[in-house]
């Protein structure tokens, strides 16, 4: 009687073929984050809370793809990594805005930032319009 589960379960190699993957294909899948799934949500042109949070999500997920496998090859693990830091920005973003429908605050906000972070946010967001000679 044969009690390999392999040999009981009729050799479904899935499962052992997903963690065999190709490297490459590996790390799109954490990189998903900062390659697809911010830029998607930016292109929205959110205003208010929901651009902070997505402007400091830009900046802070290729951090995390880029210093998490220190910590684990895991590429689940740093994907999860990924989406925690992106619920991070969100709950920061709307924790500290002191009022979600007034967009006057931005101005107010812009002044309080250093200029290097002005300038880092300015340079990130190139799909503002404002490069294309678009009015104000």
């Amino acid at each position: 009687m044969a009690t390999d589960p392999a040999v009981l379960l009729g050799r479904f190699d899935w499962f052992s073929s997903v963690y065999n993957m190709d490297i490459s294909v590996q790390v799109l899948g954490y990189w998903w984050w900062w390659l697809f799934i911010v830029p998607s949500l930016r292109s929205r042109r959110p205003r208010g809370p929901e651009k902070r949070a997505l402007d400091v999500a830009f900046l802070a997920t290729p951090a995390v793809s880029l210093l998490a496998p220190v910590a684990t090859k895991d590429t689940a693990a740093i994907w999860t990594a990924n989406l925690v830091v992106v619920l991070a920005a969100y709950a920061w973003a709307y924790a500290t805005t002191q009022d979600d429908n007034d967009d006057s605050n931005n101005s107010d906000d812009d002044a309080n930032q250093p200029a290097w972070l002005k300038f880092l946010y300015k340079s990130l967001d190139f799909g503002s319009g404002r490069e294309r000679g678009a009015r104000q």
